[in-house]
């Protein structure tokens, strides 16, 4: 995913010598031919300026865009703007602002680190133009980033495996019209029976399966599931990818309570968490439980910091601490293209079927973390920073646990009771990072 942007560097040059109320200096500087040869060098300064530009970026051929004192852009300067202009995601606008570019109704972000860029933002802001200003590359680079989350959120379309209960059993806090989303962030919820995919799942092979099970017990520092029955999370994991490609769907989540009570998992000797954990280490948002609260809130997080997040239930322990445990964490907790964590490839059952990672957290790169979530309303996100102390395993059922520390737990409980119990966690502090995306995408932030 990248946002097309179309660098428009603007210059004021002037027909004759004179001075005035607006135009003092010296003649010399101020003529056509030392006025044209300035603005040749300040177009070459912005084009190699852009160079610095985030890798988010597709940086369209820069426009030069000339006006004399008539303060009138000439047609064919306006006629290279609107070149393609339906696949611009923002002008970028440079030096001096372009008189009448507001016609377009387009996202602009002007870089000028003075009164003319902010002047420019606050008129396109006054008539319903989104705008923003950039004092610099820095700037620019972060205001792009937000833009290029919001972007990746509108493009992500999630298959959601569902009993149809609304809320079902384990989520009331649920947001339960998928409409919300679609209309706020452009994120879109496809919604299929959760026995659906067990049509895909009987078109995978064992020895399809096969080579994956065997790298996840060749990577892992202890097992203790039988890899006949660790094939089978595979199968799932490969029959989820397969549907998601014939529904064009590049985020997932299952109902939980009730495909454990089809006894669907007992009789096939599966359970969704590997799943989870792989396809969150590929940048596929995949979240428990139907929980579109929290895989909103995975989605923006995850492109927000190019990685994986850890999805879990909270759980008051000390003043100072809470735990949050489930079985789905991934391996690139550090970063897409970082070293993977190490991991212990366990079952999720007394009966040792439906493996699950058990990572320590503690040996992660940052030992801070950001947890998030949305509310039922879609329109506000919790957002706490704390800080891993240890981990804990368990034999059966959710684990691994983490244990967090932060400077109010039981009012961070207390707040949560108008968002919902599960907590999207990712490492590093972003809250700065969050609340700029919020700003573009038109979300609260809340600080629990």
């Amino acid at each position: 995913m990248k946002l097309r942007v179309r660098p428009i560097i603007g210059c004021l040059t002037h027909t004759h010598f004179w001075e005035g109320p607006c135009r003092a200096g010296y003649k010399e500087d101020m003529t056509p031919e030392a006025e044209k040869k300035a603005a040749d060098e300040a177009f070459d300064a912005a084009v190699k300026e852009l160079q610095k530009a985030t890798p988010e970026i597709e940086m369209l051929p820069a426009v030069d865009a000339r006006y004399n004192e008539t303060f009138v852009v000439p047609k064919e300067v306006y006629a290279k703007i609107e070149e393609d202009i339906e696949e611009v995601d923002f002008f970028l606008c440079m030096n001096w602002r372009i008189p009448k570019l507001e016609r377009y109704r387009k996202t602009v972000v002007i870089m000028q680190n003075g009164n003319e860029g902010i002047d420019f933002a606050a008129y396109c802001r006054s008539i319903g133009i989104e705008a923003y200003v950039a004092m610099d590359i820095k700037d620019l680079n972060e205001i792009a980033h937000a833009l290029w989350v919001r972007k990746c959120t509108a493009n992500t379309r999630a298959l959601v495996l569902t009993a149809g209960s609304t809320p079902p059993f384990g989520l009331q806090s649920l947001i339960r019209d998928p409409e919300l989303i679609r209309q706020r962030y452009g994120m879109e919820v496809v919604k299929m029976p959760f026995m659906n995919i067990m049509k895909y799942f009987d078109q995978i092979s064992d020895e399809e399966a096969l080579p994956i099970a065997e790298k996840m017990f060749k990577g892992a520092l202890e097992t203790k599931i039988r890899k006949e029955w660790f094939i089978n999370d595979i199968k799932y994991y490969l029959a989820a990818k397969r549907m998601m490609d014939e529904y064009d769907c590049n985020a997932f989540t299952t109902a939980c309570h009730e495909l454990c009570t089809s006894e669907i998992p007992q009789n096939r000797k599966f359970t969704p968490c590997t799943c989870h954990s792989l396809m969150k280490d590929e940048g596929i948002p995949s979240g428990c439980e139907e929980d579109l609260n929290a895989l909103l809130a995975m989605v923006i997080m995850q492109h927000a910091a190019y990685r994986p997040a850890f999805m879990g239930n909270p759980n008051f322990e000390t003043e100072e601490m809470i735990r949050i445990h489930h079985a789905v964490p991934a391996l690139k907790m550090n970063g897409y293209g970082k070293k993977p964590l190490n991991y212990k490839l366990w079952a999720f059952t007394g009966q040792g079927f439906g493996g699950k990672l058990q990572v320590d957290f503690t040996e992660n790169d940052d030992k801070y973390v950001t947890l998030g979530r949305f509310n039922p309303m879609a329109d506000t996100m919790s957002v706490k920073v704390g800080e891993v102390l240890k981990s804990e395993f368990v034999e059966v059922y959710c684990s691994p646990y983490y244990y967090i520390k932060m400077d109010d737990a039981r009012k961070f409980m207390h707040n949560l009771a108008g968002f919902g119990h599960h907590q999207v966690l990712i490492f590093g502090d972003y809250m700065k990072m969050l609340k700029q995306i919020a700003d573009v995408m038109h979300f609260k932030v809340f600080e629990s």
